[in-house]
């Protein structure tokens, strides 16, 4: 695979990611917003309302024709957290020109849609149409709704909002679901105006393409793209906590949600970082970590147990299913494989089928059209070089000693607890 990253326009990037190993190609349009209460749940909700109808297909039936006569080719709104920065946009895939008809242009149309998906909503009254704007909404506040639903998707949620409070991270990337209910058409087309002024954009192509064409189609579906000056969009790692904090909820459940966050200070940007990710795989990253084969496996006292890193905010977060009565032995029980970890108690063997499994991921991530745009996209936001394969290779150089070294830069930062009994969550 090759890569170019070209600026279209002025806070208008295009990176392509030349690949012959699909039969589609895929093209993703990100604005970049600083994530933060304010204007997380604008966020979410326009690209979900911007789809609904644009000037080139009114409504949605218009646009699933539309896309049905061009092969199937498929079109979704995208909402995504990348540390401290929200990206929303669109990401649409469609069959590669080598097997249509010469005389058919289906990247220009794709361009066309996108821009017209972005450019030319459907308004009503200077603003968009009420009745978009409320079902889109409702079916917002479904999607944060839902997480109650799922505990340890619920659990996580309250860990990151109790550990980062006074930071952006902690905002989910829906927002809250007090803040849809207060969105209206008027709120939302003017957040729009300013979004489209302010954002940095990027544009991820992924395929087989003429860069050149590809450039004229953009620019041209681009062409009355405002461009004022830009919103600054970064992430910050974060402070050491000089102190653990902890908190406990209690909904009506049999099995308790265990979580903990750690603070590392290490993110994409820092040499230590596949040293890193190769001592979170060690010690709850997969199925031969030793949370996994120690805690859930040996002792019995999870029901799943498993660690993640974030090389956006450089921090480990473990998520763990408990019973009541084995929360205190669990949590211990955790903490002590760290401590493991620190002291360089690591076989041979979890070193290296731990490497063999992060080195493979990697590859596997390639198959994916959706998993590169998103790799990338990341890439781009973050500040990050490394290529998967330089990441690959410089997992294969990490020894004992940095990964010793690097569990002992993990300082717990946050314990929280969801437990059984009276009490009512909310999103």
């Amino acid at each position: 695979m090759n890569k170019q990253r070209i600026e279209l326009l002025p806070g208008v990037f295009l990176t392509v990611l030349h690949t012959d190993k699909f039969k589609t190609n895929c093209l993703s349009l990100n604005l970049l917003r600083p994530l933060c209460r304010e204007e997380a749940s604008l966020n979410a909700l326009l690209p979900d309302v911007l789809l609904r109808g644009c000037k080139m297909c009114p409504d949605m039936g218009a646009i699933s024709r539309w896309l049905d006569e061009r092969y199937g080719a498929g079109a979704q709104a995208l909402a995504r957290k990348m540390g401290e920065v929200q990206a929303i946009g669109f990401f649409l895939d469609y069959i590669d020109e080598d097997f249509v008809q010469s005389e058919e242009h289906l990247t220009e149309d794709i361009c066309r849609i996108l821009g017209s998906f972005l450019m030319e909503p459907v308004t009503e009254n200077g603003v968009f149409r009420r009745d978009y704007v409320e079902s889109e909404r409702a079916n917002l506040i479904n999607a944060i709704m839902s997480q109650i639903n799922d505990k340890r998707t619920y659990a996580m949620t309250r860990l990151r909002e109790t550990m980062f409070e006074g930071e952006n991270f902690g905002v989910s990337k829906y927002g809250k679901r007090e803040d849809v209910e207060s969105i209206t058409p008027e709120s939302l087309y003017a957040h729009y105006r300013r979004v489209l002024e302010t954002s940095r954009i990027e544009i991820i192509f992924t395929g087989k393409t003429d860069v050149e064409r590809l450039c004229g189609y953009l620019l041209a579906a681009l062409k009355d793209l405002p461009r004022g000056e830009l919103t600054p969009v970064s992430t910050t790692a974060g402070r050491i906590p000089d102190h653990v904090r902890e908190a406990v909820d209690s909904m009506d459940l049999t099995q308790a949600q265990l979580t903990m966050g750690f603070r590392t200070g290490i993110t994409g940007k820092s040499e230590d970082y596949p040293a890193m990710l190769l001592m979170n795989g060690i010690f709850g990253g997969g199925i031969n970590s030793k949370l996994f084969m120690n805690v859930r496996e040996k002792l019995s006292l999870c029901y799943y147990a498993s660690s993640g890193m974030d090389r956006f905010k450089g921090i480990m977060l473990v998520s763990s299913g408990v019973d009541m009565d084995k929360l205190e032995t669990a949590r211990e029980e955790i903490l002590r494989q760290l401590e493991a970890c620190r002291r360089g108690e690591i076989t041979e063997e979890e070193l290296e089928s731990t490497r063999s499994y992060l080195q493979s991921a990697l590859k596997t991530n390639e198959d994916s059209p959706y998993n590169m745009d998103e790799f990338w996209l990341g890439q781009q936001v973050g500040g990050f070089t490394y290529t998967p394969s330089e990441l690959s290779e410089k997992l294969g150089l990490v020894t004992l000693e940095q990964i010793q070294r690097m569990a002992c830069n993990v300082t717990l930062d946050t314990i929280y607890i969801l437990k059984g009994g009276a009490g009512n969550g909310e999103a």
